[in-house]
């Protein structure tokens, strides 16, 4: 952490280091914060360990740590100032304004002689041998901790706690992915492609792609989960993809691309597909597709890209099959498909600020370590997500499957999974029962699609209601489960209705994991039926009955 103080000159001013980073859920996460030690606290042991050890030749005599910096924009400087041309004939100025910083060596060396230093350590010249003087900046007053550490931090990296992650438990650093093809050949006003997410969730942040000239341009960008080809109008109506994730100018150029930053992070689960839509009112880049949904280019086992399609315009007439040209930055989460403790909390959801106040009980805790007497940051740590415990609530809702009174076929258990395209607190559920009798029902759910993990052991479930229930064929009976069931944005969860007198459900003629049904808030897939607790699945089952749920 960095901040820009006067140099003592009266003119200049410099950067300077004001905190070094401590630990962190994550970087700028929302609603956590990310910790710093506080250098002018620690100035003393700075000295002593820069200048006792690591590099004492970049000290002075009374042991202070030498600021060149400082050096070069003062009268006394012991080589050259600001003003002095180096052996090329730029200054320090020249150097600093441009792109010759992040040059080849022969520039840093430059640039570090204008500094008074030089890139070789060993060949530094001597400190002074003024113990009166020090070249630092006087530090500015602070008020000490109250609770000053009673160990001195060490700075060499293998004294850090072996298991402090920067990241939360299962997120990647972000990542750039650049297509094959950065140039394209064809352009159109509007290109369309979807994505597939291999080993893990991948979440989205920005695009970029190619405009057929530098002049600015409005773009709309869609995203959401799903094939296009599976959308009520093929992609083909701005109703099929709701609001756009990006409706603007993008001004950014990044490796030659215009690239725009999503207003909402978007999540694309594990093992399943986002349609993207890109729409301009000038043409976009990409290479014509050698057929539509083929894969056209992959990001290791992150993701494929798919052959899509071009419009003339948006949402308009269907040209030729395109290959999207351009850039995404993303990261990617896993989650464990198998997860013992209170598994319903999902990472990326906070909805308290852990209070910094010392005299507060509930400060916020410490990413894992070998020491198991600190807090963990593992999500079964994580504060409390229930709407109980939250005072800003949400909205609640109910949705019931279409047709419900229509369902004739009946298990014993119905599987199936949600998929959320907003963040969701499932509460409740609504079922019809195969006859009008008392009967043991339980229900269970597991973070994922239920393809990704054994499905017929019990284990692999959470239960999270196991009562006997008054069923009835004719009228949903709503329960409420006994914990709630929270599914992240883009995130999917499975669920497993079991009665020991049966369910009524439909048989389904589309494909298991297929979109059946569909809220504001979510989708239903199709699932299965399973004649018996646990066993076999027999036929595609699609639930029938209501959700009631947050969000």
């Amino acid at each position: 952490m960095f901040t820009r103080l006067p140099a003592g000159d009266g003119e200049h001013y410099l950067f300077t280091l004001v905190g070094v980073v401590s630990w962190g859920y994550g970087c700028a996460e929302k609603e956590y914060p990310g910790v710093y030690s506080r250098v002018a606290a620690n100035t003393e042991w700075i000295d002593d360990r820069v200048c006792g050890d690591l590099s004492p030749n970049s000290c002075t005599a009374d042991g202070k740590i030498r600021d060149y910096a400082l050096d070069s924009l003062t009268a006394n400087a012991r080589r050259r100032t600001q003003n002095v041309p180096a052996n090329n004939g730029r200054t320090l100025a020249d150097l600093i304004k441009g792109e010759d910083y992040f040059g080849p060596a022969t520039q840093k060396e430059e640039l570090c002689e204008l500094l008074g230093g030089n890139v070789d350590e060993e060949t530094l010249p001597p400190a002074s041998s003024s113990p009166s003087t020090s070249s630092s900046p006087t530090h500015a007053p602070i008020i000490s901790p109250s609770m000053a550490p009673s160990v001195s931090p060490s700075l060499v990296p293998s004294s850090f706690p072996s298991g402090s992650p920067s990241l939360p438990p299962g997120k990647s650093p972000r990542k750039n992915f650049i297509t094959k093809d950065r140039n394209g050949n064809q352009k159109a006003k509007g290109v369309m492609f979807q994505l597939r997410a291999e080993e893990a969730d991948v979440m989205l942040e920005r695009i970029s792609f190619r405009t057929k000239d530098d002049k600015d341009t409005e773009v709309q960008v869609y995203l959401r989960l799903g094939s296009y080809d599976d959308f009520p109008n093929k992609g083909m109506d701005a109703a099929d993809w709701g609001l756009p994730f990006f409706n603007g100018v993008p001004y950014t150029i990044r490796n030659g691309f215009r690239e725009v930053t999503l207003e909402d992070v978007f999540t694309v689960p594990q093992g399943q597909i986002a349609s993207i839509y890109l729409a301009g009112k000038k043409e976009i880049m990409f290479v014509e597709g050698q057929q539509e949904f083929a894969v056209a280019d992959n990001a290791r086992e992150d993701f494929q890209l798919s052959t899509g399609i071009s419009t003339k315009k948006p949402f308009q007439q269907r040209l030729s099959d395109a290959n999207f040209v351009g850039g995404l930055t993303y990261y990617t989460y896993t989650v464990a498909t198998k997860v013992t403790s209170t598994p319903s909390l999902s990472p990326t959801r906070v909805t308290s600020t852990p209070s910094l106040s010392p005299s507060s009980s509930k400060l916020p805790s410490l990413p894992p370590n070998e020491d198991t007497s600190s807090p963990s940051m593992l999500p079964s740590n994580l504060p409390s997500l229930s709407p109980s415990e939250n005072d800003n609530g949400g909205d609640s809702g109910e949705y019931t499957t279409p047709d419900v009174y229509e369902a004739r076929e009946n298990a014993k258990g119905v599987m199936f999974s949600i998929t959320a395209k907003s963040k969701l607190t499932i509460k409740g559920l609504g079922i019809l029962g195969k006859d009008a009798k008392e009967s043991d029902l339980w229900v269970y759910y597991q973070n994922g699609s239920y393809k990704d993990f054994d499905a017929l052991d019990k284990d692999e479930w959470i239960e999270v209601f196991n009562d006997k229930v008054m069923l009835d064929p004719d009228e949903l009976v709503d329960i409420e489960l006994d914990d709630d069931i929270m599914v992240r944005a883009g995130g999917t969860v499975s669920l497993y209705v079991l009665s020991k007198k049966g369910l009524l459900y439909t048989e389904s003629s589309d494909e298991q994991f297929d979109i059946y049904a569909e809220s504001n808030d979510f989708f239903l897939r199709v699932g299965t039926n399973t004649k018996k607790d646990f066993k076999q699945p027999e036929k595609l089952a699609e639930f029938v009955g209501r959700i009631r749920y947050q969000t």
